[in-house]
């Protein structure tokens, strides 16, 4: 009996899922690439040049200072006020930095003063040394960085398990990361990677020397993944879209496959770099794919259908992930989070106190694969339909319905194409919560 109430249960959910995504996403042709691509007829040209991507991502970085990181000028030792403020940095981040205990739940249960007392103090920011020598790792799969070093998940109520809050983000396999300082209970490193630092555990990542790390921080040759996801190899690392995989040779091997470094570590935790051929499908590219207004429409259908992933959990991507990624396969690297990427872009209108109607005149002049920005979002932007709606693609994960007085909260979870007409929690649509729309 209780089986069949659970799986009754199961089914009813299910059906509300499904029926919360129907209601949000468009589902006819205006929901495929071909669409949009065969509106855009000038969308093939390149608008940054390959050889100008350093230039470009080097203002993104000035743009983005404490976000991005430049990597091969990290200095060799930290002292005490610099390791805190990162630490620190981090917890804020998750907004767990208050002495109070947040309002979440671990386990199913209300979290403790105990618990959350635990996990701030085994950052061990009272036993900081003086000075900190830095350490070289690389990443040998996908690796969860926690705002605290803490392995269990604390959610926002007692039956949730997609929001995990310490959750911070997730760094594909080959990437290079700065260790600063080990948890105290040494089951977590603290670092920093390219746009992000937190907790990892170090049993996923192989550490190596400056020389052979500095390889994968600017590597010459190289393939990037343009798959939404791509096994490497034979199931053994994961990449989502714009990782990036070193090549051992230039060009195509005789059989037709790229030969690969991918690092492992020995039993003492050193890289070992395992030389690996793969196949030349369609889910890597030499380099990165010519950055146009098509590619980052192409890019941002391959994730279409599919989960969202809040700071990357399940193996999936959340709103500022997804078009991060989008644009790392086309070479530009992007910040982390919306706030941060909204900062970012080299060119930006500001919406704030616009009518409607000059949203709307702004939003059809505006590029495909322009990005749209709203306080806690960000989506990509495709066009206008034939009736002159504006569409985006997104990874979205809930919205609001208002009837007859009752507020109901749709949990969608789904990357997606829809209007801009979905409210929020404030009862305000969509285009009328847009902060700006950023371009390059």
């Amino acid at each position: 009996m209780t089986k069949k109430f659970f799986t009754l249960l199961g089914v009813i959910f299910m059906l509300l899922t499904s029926t919360a995504q129907a209601a949000l996403a468009i589902q006819d042709n205006r929901a495929t690439a071909d669409y949009w691509v065969g509106k855009n007829k000038s969308g093939e040209a390149v608008f940054v040049a390959t050889q100008d991507l350093d230039m470009l991502n080097l203002q993104i970085r000035q743009k983005s200072a404490n976000t991005i990181v430049d990597l091969p000028k990290y200095p060799e030792k930290v002292y005490t006020q610099w390791l805190a403020n990162k630490i620190i940095g981090a917890m804020m981040h998750g907004n767990f930095n208050d002495k109070e205990v947040p309002k979440l739940f671990k386990n199913g249960a209300a979290l403790t003063e105990f618990s959350f007392t635990h996990a701030k103090q085994n950052c061990g920011l009272d036993e900081l040394p003086k000075v900190c020598e830095i350490r070289y790792a690389l990443t040998i799969d996908r690796t969860d960085m926690r705002h605290l070093p803490e392995a269990e998940g604390w959610f926002m109520s007692k039956d949730d398990t997609h929001y995990d809050q310490l959750q911070a983000t997730v760094i594909d396999p080959s990437e290079p990361v700065i260790v600063l300082i080990d948890s105290k209970d040494k089951q977590f490193v603290f670092v920093e990677s390219r746009t992000y630092a937190g907790w990892v555990k170090p049993s996923a990542l192989a550490f190596t020397d400056r020389t052979t790390w500095l390889k994968y921080v600017d590597p010459q040759n190289y393939l990037t993944v343009i798959a939404s996801r791509k096994t490497i190899p034979r199931g053994k690392a994961f990449y989502q879209m714009g990782g990036k995989v070193l090549l051992r040779a230039a060009d195509l091997q005789k059989d037709g496959s790229w030969a690969i470094y991918m690092p492992a570590v020995d039993a003492n935790g050193t890289i070992i770099e395992q030389g690996l051929n793969i196949p030349n499908d369609n889910g890597v590219v030499k380099g990165a794919l010519a950055c146009s207004e098509n590619n980052l429409i192409r890019q941002a259908f391959r994730f279409l259908g599919e989960d969202y992933g809040w700071g990357g959990i399940g193996k999936n991507v959340d709103c500022s992930a997804f078009v991060q990624d989008v644009y790392r396969s086309v070479g530009i690297e992007l910040p982390r989070d919306a706030d941060k990427q909204e900062k970012a872009m080299s060119r930006s209108i500001s919406l704030k106190n616009m009518s409607r109607q000059q949203r709307l005149d702004i939003l059809r002049k505006s590029k495909p694969g322009a990005l749209l920005f709203t306080p806690s979002h960000v989506m990509m932007y495709l066009g206008t339909d034939e009736a002159g709606e504006p569409l985006v693609i997104h990874a979205a994960s809930s919205y609001y319905t208002f009837d007859n007085g009752q507020t109901a909260k749709h949990y969608v979870r789904k990357v997606l194409v829809s209007d801009l007409h979905f409210m929020s929690r404030d009862k305000v649509e969509m285009i009328d919560r847009l902060t700006s729309v950023g371009s390059f």
